[in-house]
């Protein structure tokens, strides 16, 4: 499975304004969220950018269907003249039955989660990500950056709208959600045996231990598992 993650605006377009806020960083922290916790979940994840860059919008699709993703989800913060709209809502293309059904899913984990519950629903449009990307799309926007209540989701609840995005995505999938918890894992390094802290993931499927060290293989290391450990040598 592989998930284009497309963070809204950067560089030059910061996006919508307020609260002392821009929504191009939102977006992207938000976005850099939730991409970890789909690879958490062995899920192949793709972003249209992971710095402060601008990029046309039928680049930022361009790059999706270049790769053959199997959805596209672009993260965005709502605006309004109005400072008193609020709400979170999440867009699909008109007449994409299966757009439609990824951006419920989305809504509904982020309503679900508590961490924000004033729902404007489902909606469509002609946005261009949504029109040019080739597989199924949706577009969130997490909260509007100009409502005064809304912003301090925006800056405080980054985290728990990125667990609620990733959690939809995920149902959408068909794929179980783990809980992450930090393990001490068995490790070998040159013949020594350590412990390192790291994650331990157990499903029906068995169990897969997740360490930081494939870095390693950068240089010259060789990183590979036996006998319930992570091995570790010199190549």
């Amino acid at each position: 499975m592989k998930v284009f993650l497309e963070p809204g605006h950067g560089g030059k377009d910061p996006g919508a304004l307020g609260n002392g806020m821009q929504e191009k960083d939102i977006a992207l922290s938000v976005t850099l969220k939730v991409g970890e916790i789909l690879k958490r979940h062995n899920v192949e994840v793709i972003y249209s950018r992971t710095t402060d860059v601008f990029l046309e919008l039928s680049e930022r699709t361009s790059l999706a269907n270049k790769a053959n993703a199997d959805i596209f989800v672009s993260i965005h913060c709502n605006a309004a003249e109005n400072v008193d709209g609020k709400g979170v809502e999440t867009f699909s293309y008109p007449g994409s039955v299966k757009g439609t059904a990824l951006a419920k899913c989305i809504q509904d984990s982020i309503i679900s989660s508590k961490v924000y519950t004033l729902n404007r629903g489902i909606k469509t449009a002609n946005f261009v990500v949504l029109r040019q990307s080739n597989m199924q799309s949706a577009l969130v926007e997490l909260a509007f950056i100009t409502n005064i209540d809304d912003s301090k989701i925006l800056k405080n609840k980054q985290e728990e709208l990125a667990l609620a995005v990733a959690k939809g995505i995920l149902n959408y999938l068909g794929v179980k959600y783990m809980e992450s918890k930090s393990n001490l894992i068995k490790m070998n390094l040159h013949g020594k045996d350590l412990e390192v802290e790291g994650i331990i993931e157990k499903s029906d499927k068995g169990s897969t231990n997740y360490v930081p060290v494939r870095f390693l293989e950068e240089f010259g290391y060789k990183v590979g598992y036996k006998d319930g450990k992570v091995i570790i040598e010199y190549k």
